[in-house]
């Protein structure tokens, strides 16, 4: 199911595997092998990046969003889901 994380980006909520504070070492160290790679996609739109979404393709998607934020629209929705079933 995708959801939209920010304003234009949806991601495949089954496919996410972190969301991690771009503060963070280990997002730095996901970053520079991802660029290697060919496997980051920066859709910040010219905003300052904020936080990292790992995906189980190995790839890294860079958004302007807090992680917190990020966090609570892919999961909230997730929780809504299986209530409704």
């Amino acid at each position: 199911m995708f959801i939209q994380v920010t304003r234009g980006v949806y991601v495949n909520r089954d496919r996410v595997r972190a969301v991690i504070s771009i503060n963070n070492i280990t997002a730095k160290q996901m970053r520079e092998t991802a660029s290697f790679s060919n496997k980051m996609l920066n859709l910040t739109y010219g905003a300052q990046a904020k936080s990292v979404i790992v995906t189980d393709s190995g790839h890294v998607l860079l958004l302007g969003e807090k992680a917190n934020r990020v966090k609570q629209r892919l999961f909230k929705k997730k929780e809504q889901d299986q209530q409704s079933r």
